[in-house]
């Protein structure tokens, strides 16, 4: 099978769709399939990096509403080259509407796959009347549409006034087991650290809540509850305010920020965390979950769509409710060493249900469905 996997975005751009992306291509590679990823040329990116399997990245454009050309014509370029059997393309807008326009013309059968950042409330693509109009019209018109969260599916069904969205999760991987890096070691010369940590990974936004993270551990600094450090992985638009927040709230002795960690440093971090925490105000299903899981690591997180379908409330992690730092240090402050062990225990469980090579055969079997179909019509 010939698979086009065509995104809005893709590595050396970081992000959850990003990884998703590529992980699929490598898994429908493995199995046994050809793969040929379409792409948004990342801002600033100055050499393409390297691949197994073939990336092409168009223009950007200075609208996506006015100027969409770039994008066709490269789509039109590839299947001439490839002879694509599939197109699997991630979001709603512009890429699900440009792969749609393109099955009219060609007859190429189409899946697409929100991320849940396309269809929720307060996106960019919901503000915008046009868009909206051409993303709700792109899903009603669409053979196939799978979302990653089942609030994302319940979102998309009120969307179209359509029982449209498939289920169809994320998955994940044991993660590989590093040497440690110079300069991750030089980080890490942090006072107690040999008793273990605590541990996020990820960007630094406010829809995170890790401010929220920050004052639970003030709270139990203050009931004088001893607590493994803190380390807080990653970078981003919230940097400077958890910063301070930090300082402000007498926490440098605690909570340490290491900046950006590489794939390999992330994977050395999460073997050897004892608790990771996801305490976000929203996501559409965040594969830092699902890679703390795998590595073993039980995962304090908020009780949200997207976190509630991979987290099961003391089997392999708690929930608190999002927002709610009390919650937060209450769930750390009552946390026993046997129920540490048992959620230790059952977290790399996820991966009998949500292994990579999982989800991509019900990728697959969706895309012969649609093949079949396509046929008959």
């Amino acid at each position: 099978m010939n698979i086009c996997l065509f995104t809005s975005s893709f590595l050396p751009n970081v992000g959850g769709m990003e990884n998703v992306v590529d992980t699929l291509a490598r898994e429908y590679r493995a199995l046994g399939h050809n793969v040929v990823v379409l792409a948004k040329t990342p801002k600033k990116m100055k050499k393409a990096p390297e691949f197994d399997y073939p990336v092409y990245y168009y223009k950007r454009s200075r609208s996506e509403i006015f100027f969409l050309g770039a994008p066709r014509k490269m789509l039109q370029k590839l299947h001439e080259q490839y002879h694509f059997d599939v197109i699997h393309a991630h979001q709603m807008y512009p890429t699900g509407y440009l792969a749609v326009e393109f099955r009219k013309k060609q007859n190429v059968p189409v899946l697409l796959t929100s991320h849940a950042g396309d269809v929720q409330d307060q996106s960019k693509y919901r503000k915008s009347w046009i868009k909206c109009r051409r993303m709700v019209r792109t899903m009603q018109q669409a053979p196939c549409v799978t979302a990653v969260g089942i609030k994302t599916c319940n979102e998309i069904d009120e969307l179209t006034g359509m029982k449209k969205a498939i289920f169809l999760p994320n998955g994940c991987c044991p993660p590989a087991d590093p040497e440690i890096s110079a300069n991750l070691k030089q980080k890490l010369e942090i006072p107690d650290l040999s008793k273990g940590f605590d541990l996020s990974v990820g960007r630094l936004h406010p829809a995170k809540g890790l401010d929220h993270l920050v004052r639970a551990f003030a709270l139990l600094k203050e009931r004088q509850i001893p607590t493994l450090p803190y380390l807080m992985a990653g970078s981003g638009q919230s940097e400077g305010e958890l910063k301070a927040l930090i300082a402000e709230l007498n926490m440098e002795d605690r909570i340490f920020m290491l900046g950006t960690v590489t794939p390999e440093e992330r994977d050395w971090l999460l073997r050897r965390c004892r608790f990771f925490f996801q305490p976000s105000l929203r996501e559409g299903m965040p594969l830092t979950v699902l890679e703390s899981l795998a590595a073993g690591a039980p995962v304090i997180g908020s009780d949200i769509p997207g976190i509630r379908e991979i987290l099961q409330d003391g089997f392999n992690g708690r929930t608190v409710p999002p927002g709610d730092h009390e919650a937060l240090a209450e769930v750390l402050e009552k946390m026993t060493t046997e129920e540490e062990q048992m959620l230790r225990r059952n977290a790399a469980g996820i991966l009998n249900t949500h292994s990579w090579t999982r989800i991509a055969e019900q990728y697959i079997a969706l895309f012969e469905k649609l093949i079949r179909q396509n046929e008959l019509n």
